[in-house]
């Protein structure tokens, strides 16, 4: 048995299909049906059921529990001489879910000065579900993410926990009015019954959470704009065509110079960067030195 069968019959069980399998590995679904084939005459065991969708038999649900502690293991084991060896070099896979981007930009160039030479691998998905399965399918090394995410088997640390503001354009009324009280003046979202905004579409998790904040005020507000894509929201609300709720680390200078960021005091809408890996696993010096760096964005 080789670590590479071992992978094939780990990706068949995860996604319970030849062809996906066989997708997923960048090989042609014979070239792995035979590589199967093979495997069991020589254990003289047949691993998986031949239905729809696949199903292991007893012996591969033994044969997969016992891989994924090998497969976890030998990747142990190069993180480890990796870090004796003490060169600057290796591989580091890293999820990010879509409104974890923001860190992304702003820690990989520090990260890739640091280890020049080092092979950096991103995969980006929209779910947490995804970022987490892949981070216990070895799949990825680290996940970020905007909390909350499901912590079974997960280790979590906190990157840093930030405050929604909500941004109106300079040449709004409620921006001079309070132009000297300071970078985030404090006000009522009752003060902005009357504005136009811009938010998040509502199969967005923070959507759900400002619908319960406009509910809590007591208003509906006149939405004009519904955008998942936060530089044409925040652009817009520059422009002056209306307020939208977003988080002051993810606007670029020359937009920032363009807004007030107003501090409308609702807890229940901070948000909290974290990074996931691997409970049990031994993160290799490079996953560790990438989170020190993201924890000092």
């Amino acid at each position: 048995m080789s670590l590479r069968q071992m992978e094939f019959v780990l990706k068949i069980a995860e996604y319970r299909s030849f062809t996906k399998a066989a997708n997923k590995l960048k090989i042609t679904q014979p070239s792995l049906s035979h590589a199967i084939l093979s495997l069991e005459e020589n254990l003289g065991l047949t691993l998986f059921e031949r239905t729809t969708p696949i199903k292991l038999t007893r012996a591969g649900e033994i044969y997969v529990s016992k891989a994924k502690l090998i497969t976890d293991l030998y990747d142990d084991l190069n993180s480890e001489l990796q870090d004796i060896s003490g060169k600057k070099t290796g591989e580091i896979r890293i999820g990010f879910s879509t409104n974890g981007y923001m860190i992304l930009s702003d820690v990989l160039p520090k990260f890739c000065r640091r280890f020049p030479s080092v092979n950096i691998k991103i995969e980006q998905t929209r779910s947490l579900a995804k970022i987490r399965q892949m981070i216990l399918d070895n799949e990825i090394d680290i996940g970020l993410f905007i909390s909350p995410i499901e912590a079974d088997e997960l280790e979590i640390e906190v990157i840093k926990t930030e405050k929604m503001y909500v941004a109106l354009c300079l040449a709004h009324e409620l921006s001079q009015k309070y132009k000297s009280c300071g970078m985030h003046p404090k006000i009522s979202l009752n003060e902005l019954k009357n504005e136009n905004f811009i938010l998040q579409k509502s199969t967005q998790r923070t959507r759900a959470q400002i619908d319960e904040v406009f509910k809590k005020a007591g208003f509906e507000p006149n939405i004009i704009c519904e955008t998942e894509i936060f530089d044409i929201a925040i652009s817009m609300a520059a422009s002056g065509a209306g307020a939208y709720f977003c988080l002051q680390s993810y606007i670029k200078n020359n937009i920032l110079d363009q807004i007030t960021l107003f501090d409308i005091d609702e807890p229940s809408l901070d948000k909290t960067t974290m990074v996931a890996y691997k409970k049990g696993k031994k993160l290799s010096k490079l996953a560790k030195e990438f989170i020190q760096i993201a924890k000092e964005w």
